[in-house]
């Protein structure tokens, strides 16, 4: 009996990645007729989910996200702000989401990822359509003073359900996130 040959493995997966790139329907339909799919899960079976509160110590809120191999840090940053005159009763939430190089082969160098300011967008309208979090609860003092949210994402390894990992970050860190009106009472006194 030899030894597996390294080589035989590599040449097949490369021959499978081709097949793949040229032949996109017959791989997926080869897959489906199977009942599984291309990373081997049945056609039934999620992939395996975690969440890590806490990740980032310097964050007002913070959650490590995980689908699959796919990988999200979500982290608050909160200040106080001169709420604007159209919603002097409400705070605000800027959401920023970052893919870098290292999180995928498709992200260059020097480029920002073209599919980034899609799920920035897609995460705000989420967010702030869902109901989830009520600007309304940032106001500190009606016109003068509210708290302004800072959530940034950061993909560290893209593999597919980027937006649900990413949302999955953001939901988790708000759920951590330990800001209150006492708080920055307590800062101004």
């Amino acid at each position: 009996m030899g030894l597996p040959n390294a080589s035989d493995d590599l040449s097949t997966e490369v021959e499978v990645d081709a097949f793949r790139r040229l032949f996109p329907l017959r791989f997926y339909e080869k897959h489906l007729l199977k009942s599984i799919r291309p990373d081997a899960r049945p056609l039934g079976r999620a992939r395996e989910t975690t969440i890590g509160l806490g990740a980032v110590a310097s964050a007002n809120g913070s959650a490590l996200a995980k689908i699959g191999s796919t990988t999200m840090l979500g982290a608050i940053k909160m200040e106080v702000m001169t709420p604007s005159l159209e919603t002097q009763d409400e705070g605000c939430i800027a959401i920023y989401f970052h893919m870098p190089p290292i999180c995928s082969p498709i992200v260059r160098p020097g480029r920002p990822a073209e599919g980034a300011p899609v799920v920035a967008k897609q995460l705000s309208d989420t967010i702030l359509s869902s109901g989830m979090i009520n600007l309304k609860e940032l106001s500190l003092v009606s016109g003068k003073a509210a708290w302004m949210a800072y959530l940034d994402i950061y993909c560290l390894d893209a593999d597919g359900a980027t937006f649900d990992t990413a949302l999955l970050s953001a939901v988790a860190a708000f759920s951590h996130s330990i800001v209150t009106r006492d708080s920055w009472w307590k800062r101004t006194a």
